[in-house]
């Protein structure tokens, strides 16, 4: 499986910054753990057979872009989502046990490596929090529903997050990392309606079927999970005039 790798300018800023400084040991500490993070991502995907699209580099982070069906399992998907930590975590463990590097070295990797942690756990989309609570979700809530969730947690801790920097901190890179998270909200605000035409288009398309079975009233409470049975016949008629327009 191929994959596009994709360096974000505001990585590429970052890096420059790194080098009119001379930081070089940031440069390679940084973008080691980044990478290997993703990596994690993208090995799961490749053992659970889900197509990635690209991998995106930023400053605080990667992003791994899934370009398959949404009515894939859940399951898969969560595996997929939490492998970066797993990932990240083991690369971790292994070069603070080497006991080859200085102390500045291991105090400047313990930085970079739990600063990308706790900011990837953030219930924030498009970060790996964000996509383990939406998955989490679409469990137990219909789909639709479970993106709409997501998007409000997200929103309230852009809030917190700006205001703590705003009045406490006043970091310009969190400011940038927080406008860059607030522009792929917007962006998945923006889509809502295309992928849930889409998430039911795939059910027609593909006959994709579940042992969990649903009785409903209202096409927006189709659930990831099952398949279903519904009971309206208004609804029934919205659906099939949507699927043969395709």
């Amino acid at each position: 499986m191929k994959i596009k790798i994709e360096f974000h300018y505001t990585y590429l800023i970052m890096v420059l910054g790194f080098v009119l400084t001379g930081s070089f040991r940031n440069i390679i500490i940084l973008t080691s753990i980044i990478l290997i993070h993703e990596l994690g991502h993208y090995l799961a995907s490749i053992i659970t057979n889900i197509k990635v699209d690209k991998i995106i580099i930023y400053p605080y982070g990667g992003l791994t872009r899934i370009n398959d069906k949404i009515n894939i399992s859940i399951n898969r998907e969560l595996l997929v989502s939490i492998s970066g930590i797993i990932f990240q975590s083991i690369y971790y463990y292994i070069i603070i046990n080497m006991n080859i590097f200085r102390t500045s070295t291991i105090e400047l990797f313990n930085l970079y490596h739990y600063s990308i942690l706790y900011f990837n756990i953030l219930p924030i989309y498009p970060l790996d929090g964000s996509k383990i609570i939406d998955l989490l979700l679409s469990k137990i809530i219909p789909y639709r529903i479970s993106n709409i969730i997501t998007i409000i947690i997200s929103i309230i801790m852009i809030i917190i997050i700006s205001s703590i920097n705003i009045f406490i901190t006043y970091n310009y890179t969190y400011i940038i990392i927080l406008f860059i998270l607030s522009y792929d909200i917007y962006k998945f605000i923006r889509e809502l309606d295309y992928l849930y035409n889409r998430f039911l288009l795939e059910r027609y398309l593909y006959d994709i079927k579940y042992k969990k079975i649903s009785i409903i009233k209202n096409k927006n409470n189709m659930f990831k999970n099952r398949s279903h049975i519904i009971n309206n016949k208004k609804e029934e008629l919205v659906l099939k005039k949507m699927f043969d327009n395709r």
